[in-house]
């Protein structure tokens, strides 16, 4: 029976113990993790050279870097490119027209034949949809040819609920930097 006693008082000792010893290691451990990421009213933010911490948000990039590696002009027309196809196909009629310049010539087949039209008669096209929301459109870019500030670019679209897939033609130009659409032409290839 002593010994039982013995046993018994190490086990409630030892439990008290532990217990005592995780909440220090809890509080210890969330102090730590407040120190590292700050609470939601801390702007604190700690350079780890490859990342750094801020606003519970860890970032994978040095903070050293004066600038971000710049694009090539192959990507600024990708750029472009996504700006026509997700201005499109998400009925964004701001992200559509910022793809071409203010005087682009779209030449496309509709209802009453061949026609011309500029940017705004094209995005006008999509303005009754609702914006934002998916309408059926997917883009994809099959080539790009670039010659110094001129380049070509061929994009398919499909539209699988109508069973439709066009190919879309552009030339674009570098201006200031950035690629525009300077004009634009399409064909049904879909056997229709």
């Amino acid at each position: 029976m002593k010994h039982l006693h013995y046993i018994m008082s190490f086990l409630l000792f030892f439990s008290v113990f532990s217990q005592v010893s995780k909440s220090n290691y809890k509080l210890d451990e969330q102090q730590l993790l407040i120190d590292i990421y700050g609470n939601q009213n801390s702007k604190k933010v700690i350079n780890y050279d490859k990342s750094f911490v801020s606003e519970s948000k860890l970032f994978y990039e040095s903070l050293e870097k004066k600038s971000p590696i710049p694009l090539s002009d192959k990507e600024k027309i990708e750029v472009t490119l996504k700006n026509y196809i997700k201005g499109s196909s998400y009925n964004n009629l701001e992200k559509l027209e910022s793809a071409f310049t203010e005087n682009a010539t779209l030449y496309l087949t509709g209802k009453d034949g061949f026609k011309r039209y500029t940017p705004k008669e094209y995005v006008a096209f999509f303005k009754n949809s609702e914006k934002g929301k998916f309408n059926g459109r997917y883009g994809k870019v099959l080539s790009i040819e670039v010659v110094k500030d001129i380049a070509t670019a061929k994009v398919e679209i499909s539209i699988p609920e109508r069973k439709w897939v066009y190919i879309d033609l552009f030339l674009l130009k570098k201006l200031g930097g950035d690629w525009k659409i300077i004009s634009k032409t399409a064909t049904r290839v879909d056997g229709n």
